[in-house]
């Protein structure tokens, strides 16, 4: 019995596992016959490809459906007749077709069907987007005053789904109100609404107010709208003038500028604690000044208005100086020592300011001074006692002009004692020279040096100057010797065609009339030799 019981419980496993193998094969070939498709997204008016295929078939067919249960396609056999609706593939496996052009009434499921026993079919979803509309602004007509509110209103229809506004100041992103969707009752879109409200400054005049739309249909940036906003402002005003040195004796301007909205067209001037001068000319935006004088100094105020408001700016005027490019300032001490100088040109004083007036030696320095007295008359310092003129001494003009910076010795100049003012102690130098057109004092002391020395420098320069003199004059000298040799060796008679026959002709006309061939009268000269 209990033998029994034990096979009746192997058989009942053994049947339990041959269905279980049966139903794992079947599972696996319902795998292999499965369809496979997946879901695709369009905008209006793309085009887009719907894929089937399985990994085997048993020579079945397969089969592409629209949303409606219309078939598409079996196989390579077109069933609906829509030109948009193209095949691009068809194999035992696969299945490839495209729909072009794509509507929103192609928005749903299609399905992909094999006919094997049983039918196995996979849906595939095609999502049409609605593509949004370029927006519009509303709300800003005019230009507003500075300091109030503007609302402005973006809306965009034909989106799918909804779309989002973004508002933009320039390149800043502003937050708008909560946007308002709408579906629209003839086709399965939105329209999307969404406001801002601002409060303007000076600062906003001329700014771009932008809506952009943002959709997965298109890239943000591709739809979207400015506004540029006009702000009535007062106007600020600055004062510019025509250089930032006006001279005196000059024409000058100074220019009123008002940066206000609208620009400012009535400009007044006035001068701060007094009138305006009547040579002074008011031009608009410009004051006109003919010609510079101290008396023009002060402070000039301009009112500006441009019919908002009326704003003033200011400007002080300080008239310079017209100074004479040719006067000589004088900003150095007269003394300097002589270890600081270098050798002064000849030219550098003229023979008209020798001998002139010199200031007072100062007892407090024990190194030689040198001091030249200034051309200009106007800025020469206090006068002071001159000393006498020197004796002219000869000189050769050609050695002169090779070395001008040759001293004489100090016993062919006579010594000068200066006069000093009453109020300076008087010093008396120990020798006075002229050195270059320059009257050098030497002041006694273990450091003074030979004021007849020639500088190192200016020795080279000369030798080099007295040179090219020498080969100069050199060069004259052969060039007159030839041309003298050329001048005596042809000088002398010559005999030309009009003299011919003059010596025989008793007169003028008789040997003007030998010369050219007549010889009537004249006997021929004959010589023989016996």
């Amino acid at each position: 019995m209990s033998f029994q019981r034990s096979a009746f419980r192997a058989l009942v496993a053994l049947t339990m596992l041959l269905a279980t193998s049966v139903r794992s094969n079947n599972e696996k070939d319902e795998m292999h016959f499965q369809p496979v498709t997946q879901d695709e997204t369009v905008s209006v008016g793309g085009t887009v490809t719907l894929t089937c295929s399985v990994k085997e078939n048993d020579n079945s067919s397969l089969q592409w459906s629209n949303t409606a249960q219309q078939t598409l396609y079996f196989g390579e056999k077109r069933a609906l007749k829509d030109n948009r609706i193209q095949l691009v593939k068809s194999t035992a496996t696969e299945l490839i077709i495209t729909i072009a052009d794509v509507q929103l009434s192609d928005d749903g499921d299609y399905t992909c069907s094999i006919f094997t026993m049983p039918v196995r079919t996979s849906r595939a979803t095609v999502t049409v987007l609605g593509v949004p509309g370029k927006p519009v602004i509303t709300g800003f007509e005019d230009a507003v005053q500075e300091g109030s509110k503007v609302t402005l209103t973006c809306t965009s229809s034909g989106s799918k789904p909804p779309a989002t506004l973004r508002w933009y100041r320039d390149h800043e992103e502003l937050k708008g109100h909560p946007e308002v969707v709408e579906s629209n009752p003839d086709e399965p879109t939105y329209t999307v609404t969404s406001e801002i409200t601002l409060s303007v400054t000076r600062n906003d005049n001329n700014a771009l107010i932008t809506c952009a739309v943002d959709h997965p249909s298109i890239t943000i940036g591709d739809k979207q709208t400015e506004q540029p906003l006009s702000v009535l402002f007062s106007p600020s005003v600055q004062i510019h003038p025509e250089s930032d040195l006006p001279k005196e004796g000059e024409k000058f301007y100074l220019q009123c500028v008002g940066n206000g909205n609208p620009e400012p067209t009535a400009f007044e001037w006035e001068k701060k604690d007094g009138e305006l001068h009547p040579l002074v000319k008011v031009d608009g935006a410009f004051l006109r000044f003919e010609s510079l004088n101290k008396s023009d100094n002060g402070i000039y105020r301009c009112l500006a208005d441009n019919g908002i408001d009326r704003q003033d700016g200011s400007y002080t005027l300080l008239v310079q100086d017209q100074r004479d490019p040719e006067l000589l300032l004088l900003t150095s001490p007269p003394f300097l020592p002589t270890s600081s100088l270098t050798s002064l040109p000849h030219s550098s004083v003229s023979p008209s300011t020798e001998g002139k007036t010199l200031p007072p030696f100062s007892s407090s320095t024990s190194v030689p001074t040198v001091y030249t007295q200034s051309i200009s008359s106007t800025l020469a310092p206090s006068p002071t006692p001159s000393l006498p003129p020197s004796p002219e001494i000869p000189t050769n003009s050609l050695s002169n002009a090779l070395f001008p910076d040759i001293s004489l010795p100090p016993s062919s100049v006579p010594t000068r004692t200066p006069l000093s003012p009453p109020s300076s102690p008087t010093v008396t130098p120990s020798s006075v020279h002229k050195l270059n057109g320059v009257y050098t004092f030497t002041e006694p002391g273990e450091n003074a040096a030979d004021p007849t020395a020639m500088p190192t420098s200016s020795g080279v320069d000369h030798a080099v100057i007295g040179g090219v003199v020498a080969v100069i004059v050199f060069i004259m000298l052969c060039l007159l010797i030839v041309l003298g040799r050329y001048l005596i060796r042809h000088k002398g008679t010559y005999l030309t065609h009009e003299a011919k026959g003059s010596d025989d002709a008793p007169d003028a006309d008789t040997a003007i009339i030998n010369a050219e061939g007549g010889h009537s009268g004249v006997d021929d000269k004959k010589e023989y030799f016996i």
